[in-house]
This record gives structure tokens, sequence and C-alpha cells, in this order.
């Protein structure tokens, strides 16, 4: 009976696609068959997974898809204080200005217009900090942050500053 046991346990192991007989309780036999017919390929195929679209999200390095970069030198981030975001797209034909960043736990980035004139546009990124002693995740969130300008960019220069 041992025997016929472990014929059983390797032939169902051996992952040819064979489908193991039961083994009897009755007395044991000298021989044992342990294969049966392949299945059809019609009962072993699987669909294919269904098509979906381009992903919803932005991707998180590089300019996005139907995005510009700014001109060289067109940004000026010398006011924002160490960590605060700086890289910048602009989106639909440059009336969008969009940030990326990164978000960590508890902080929150948020971005908004400000003074546009002529010759720039300030752009006010504010980044508020949990309370102190708040237990917060660790993590990091890629996020984008867009402002709408009153008119697109152009070659104004474009001068990102701390918010309130």
């Amino acid at each position: 009976m041992g025997a016929s046991a472990l014929l059983l346990t390797v032939a169902a192991c051996g992952g040819n696609g064979t489908v193991a007989a039961p083994v009897s309780s009755g007395p044991p036999s000298g021989s044992v068959s342990v294969s049966s017919p392949p299945p059809s390929p019609s009962s072993t195929s699987v669909a294919p997974p269904p098509v979906s679209g381009p992903p919803k999200s932005r991707p998180t390095q590089g300019v996005p898809p139907g995005d510009t970069a700014p001109a060289a030198g067109q940004v000026n981030a010398s006011a924002l204080p160490a960590g605060y975001p700086h890289d910048v797209t602009l989106a639909e034909g440059g009336s969008v200005v969009v940030i990326q960043a990164e978000e960590g736990g508890c902080d929150k980035l948020s971005a908004k217009a400000g003074e546009q004139t002529a010759a720039q546009v300030v752009v006010l990124v504010t980044l508020a900090k949990a309370p102190h002693g708040q237990m917060c995740p660790m993590h990091v969130r890629e996020i984008s942050l867009p402002v709408r300008l009153a008119a697109p960019l152009g070659g104004r220069e474009l001068v990102l500053k701390p918010g309130p």
C-alpha cells in the first residue's frame, strides 16, 4: 500500500497535465494505472484580460504627455525654503502651471496663483505641517498641484514663493 501511495503522489506532482486516478482501499495489486487522457485544449484556455485605456494618473517622472516644460531660466524658485517643490510643467497651452511634488505623512502641500503682471506670474506654495505630537504615517505620495492662470504664461517669468 505504501508503494502505491508514493507512486500516486509522484504521479500527481509530475506536472505533465495528467490527473491521477484514485487508489482503491482494496488489496494491493502489482500495477496501478495513474494517468488519464489529457484535458481538451478548449477546457484549459483562459480568456485574455480586458483591454483598458491609458492610466488616468500623471507620470511621476519627466514631462507628462500633453504638457510642456517651461523655457530654461523661466522659473525662479529662489524664494522657496529647502524641501519645497519646484518641478514645474505647463498644461493646457501654458494656462495651467502644474507643480510636481512629494507629500509625506500628515504634511499637506497646496499652491495658488498670486500676482500676475505682464512680466511675471507669482505662484504661492504652502506647506501645512501637522501639529506637534500628532502621529502621522511615514509614507510619501507623488502629487500634482495645478494652478490656473488668468492668461497663458508665455514668455513671462514664473516666480515660486512660499504662501501663507
